[in-house]
């Protein structure tokens, strides 16, 4: 492109930003990014052309107004967030930064919502596989039961369970309950004791614990409708759910229910899917979709899925165009150490 567009990255010290950043680089754009903490502690900010030290996205003001001053003084074109909770924030500031020529690189704002709600994507999916006809592959592809907290009778529950936030982020306040002596903990934790009318069970969900491992489906839809799905299998992964050493592989049941899925959501650009492959049985049981690149989005690059040049094209209003098909295989992550000097 002659006159290179300028794309901000957010959160570049979460694990998507070096490939995010690659990938935006060979595409000919000038990429700048942020991160809330020093550059001197973000290897990646030595990846980008100018670097900005970001305030929490939790204080919003202070947060928009930063992003709003960047867009302007580098006459950013496009935003791309690489983590959920500044997804959540510039989802609910559009209208403040999005211009004819600004895009947040992300679904719309209706869909972002439901996308962000567990409950409300339990039946969404639900709804998509009540829908279809052939009853060997419905039966491949599961919800999980679930119940607001609540509304549930804790005294008749079967254990474990699983108990998270409706709208959690990276396994944050969700709690493995394996027997009824553990809960006390648990509710401990969610709820205030000093509140005698404490609402936080309100925003909790219920679930059956299901063994398995996890499976990660990169998704990328452009608004014609054109679907591609790269599922992973994650072997090892850290504490807040981001892959190390994965299994990249083929189902094409899966991935023809997770393009049902993204058409019925309204999914734009790039997102991914979660599932437990249910040890034993062999059924995919959706958990959630994150809005957003996951985390080892480089793992789906590696295999020959081109999601991130892809999306760009969608929110630069063309179509995904031809990305590849995957190369099936195992993957790992290797750590590297640079000096910041």
């Amino acid at each position: 492109m002659e006159n290179k567009q300028t794309v901000l990255v957010t959160a570049i010290g979460s694990f998507a930003a070096d490939t995010v950043i690659r990938e935006l680089k060979e595409a000919g754009y000038r990429v700048i990014g942020s991160d809330i903490y020093d550059p001197k502690w973000v290897a990646a900010s030595q990846d980008v052309e100018a670097f900005y030290q970001a305030p929490l996205a939790k204080d919003e003001k202070k947060y928009i107004d930063f992003i709003k001053d960047i867009v302007a003084k580098e006459h950013v074109t496009r935003i791309v967030p690489l983590i959920d909770v500044e997804v959540d924030v510039l989802n609910r500031h559009r209208a403040e930064i999005e211009t004819d020529a600004v895009r947040i690189c992300m679904s719309d704002e209706e869909v972002i919502t439901t996308l962000r709600d567990k409950l409300l994507m339990t039946k969404l999916v639900a709804g998509v596989i009540s829908s279809i006809d052939d009853p060997d592959m419905k039966g491949q592809v599961r919800t999980i039961p679930t119940e607001k907290a609540s509304e549930i009778d804790f005294e008749h529950v079967s254990y474990p369970v699983v108990l998270k936030p409706v709208d959690g982020r990276s396994s944050s306040g969700l709690y493995r309950v394996y027997q009824e002596d553990q809960l006390g903990f648990a509710f401990s934790n969610i709820m205030d004791p000093t509140k005698l009318n404490d609402t936080a069970l309100d925003n909790y969900l219920v679930q059956p614990l299901i063994k398995g491992n996890v499976i990660t489906v990169d998704i990328v839809r452009d608004r014609e409708g054109h679907v591609s799905a790269t599922p992973r299998e994650e072997l090892l992964r850290t504490a807040n759910g981001a892959g190390l050493s994965v299994r990249v592989f083929r189902d094409p049941v899966l991935e023809d229910i997770c393009k049902r899925i993204a058409d019925r959501a309204g999914i734009v650009g790039c997102v991914n899917f979660e599932f437990i492959h249910g040890a034993g049985s062999g059924v995919y049981y959706f958990i959630e979709c994150n809005p957003r690149y996951s985390g080892g989005v480089a793992f789906t690059e590696m295999a020959g899925v081109h999601v991130v040049k892809a999306s760009m094209r969608i929110f630069d209003g063309e179509s995904m165009g031809d990305i590849g098909d995957p190369r099936e295989g195992y993957m790992t992550r290797k750590y590297l150490e640079i000096s910041m000097s």
